[in-house]
């Protein structure tokens, strides 16, 4: 359902397609299971690794959906854009161009929300005291996905998403929301993978994030947290 809403030319639908992602990848909203799937599609395009006690793991087959969910939030993030040529309207387009902010805030929630679940997958999966234990879900490691999304994302949009992502929070202090998104998801990834870390430091990283410190610190107490 997601898929078809985030595939309308309509921004409305396009809208609920990207909320219904945000709910999807929060685990204390959906459920572990539901939430680590949805963060594999959004960052991999694929489920493909992911072992859920009693179902089978190629139970997903037709995985063409999750790869254009996982494009058209690439696209959405690095471009502010769903598809190849569909550019951000200016201009006239006032109205269009609210609405691709919208989309644009939502896919950084999305992904920012992606990381989370796949750095700490075990933080909402706690079994009560007084029932069985249950099969573990499984999944690859937390480093082994960061790295992938990473490669992958370069290979498909030529360009890194942790140049992206540092050049939105260096907006502080015109976009703090989209700013604390990004701080969300550099954190993540940076703690996942001793590369991106590596990588973050040589595009200059740290004094980026020192001055989104002091903007928050000023008029943000998301982003000075």
């Amino acid at each position: 359902i997601a898929h078809g809403l985030i595939m309308k030319d309509r921004m409305d639908a396009r809208v609920l397609g990207l909320e219904s992602l945000c709910l999807l990848t929060d685990p204390r909203k959906t459920g572990i299971v539901t939430s680590i799937l949805t963060a594999h599609v959004v960052l991999l395009g694929s489920t493909r690794g992911v072992q859920i006690p009693g179902v089978e793991e190629d139970k997903f087959t037709d995985e063409g959906p999750f790869q254009e969910i996982r494009e058209s939030i690439l696209n959405l993030v690095q471009f502010s854009r769903i598809g190849e040529d569909e550019e951000l309207i200016d201009g006239d387009g006032d109205t269009e161009k609210e609405h691709l902010k919208r989309l644009h805030n939502l896919a950084l929630a999305v992904l920012a929300n992606s990381l989370d679940c796949i750095e700490y997958p075990d933080r909402y999966n706690v079994t009560p005291e007084d029932t069985k234990p249950r099969a573990r879900l499984r999944t690859p490691s937390s480093t082994d996905v960061a790295n992938e999304f990473l490669q992958q994302t370069e290979d498909l949009s030529k360009k890194e998403i942790l140049s992206t992502l540092i050049s939105e929070l260096g907006q502080a202090a015109q976009t703090p929301h989209n700013a604390v998104l990004s701080a969300k998801c550099i954190g993540s990834l940076c703690r996942a993978s001793d590369e991106a870390k590596k990588r973050a430091k040589e595009l200059g990283a740290k004094q980026v994030v020192s001055t989104a410190l002091d903007v928050g610190v000023r008029t943000h107490w998301k982003l000075e947290t």
